[in-house]
């Protein structure tokens, strides 16, 4: 009985410890591939900024609603080096979760952008209350 609850217990620590890493090496890649922003931090900037939002999301959730002024170029697009943004000015990226973000970010550092120029928003679209649509 005690040889099942000691095995039970690890694999629980080691499912906590597994799923804490992921989270932590997604928020470091961010952190290398780009400026990671808190919601209210990246609504600020991108109203004192001129820069180029994006939302890598699909095209269904970007319709539903979106950041006001951005324009919708899916992860994937990125992946295979299509984005057609402009390297001279700031990049705001946004998704609902890190991790396509994260991978995009990096694609654009990959083709010469600039980890200064490149902005993330944390937590996701979810949790953005600047200007939004619908």
């Amino acid at each position: 009985m005690t040889n099942i609850l000691m095995m039970m217990a690890t694999v629980i620590v080691l499912w906590i410890l597994f799923a804490f890493g992921g989270w932590f090496w997604v928020f470091l890649s961010a952190k290398q591939n780009g400026k990671l922003l808190k919601p209210e931090d990246f609504a600020a900037k991108i109203d004192s900024d001129n820069g180029q939002i994006i939302d890598v999301r699909e095209s269904e959730p970007y319709k539903r609603s979106h950041i006001m002024g951005a324009r919708n170029i899916s992860a994937m697009n990125f992946l295979q080096g299509k984005s057609g943004l402009r390297q001279d000015r700031d990049i705001f990226l946004y998704d609902d979760n890190l991790r396509n973000v994260v991978r995009v970010a990096k694609s654009l550092k990959k083709q010469g952008y600039d980890k200064e120029k490149i902005f993330i928003l944390r937590g996701g679209f979810s949790r953005y209350e600047g200007k939004k649509t619908k």
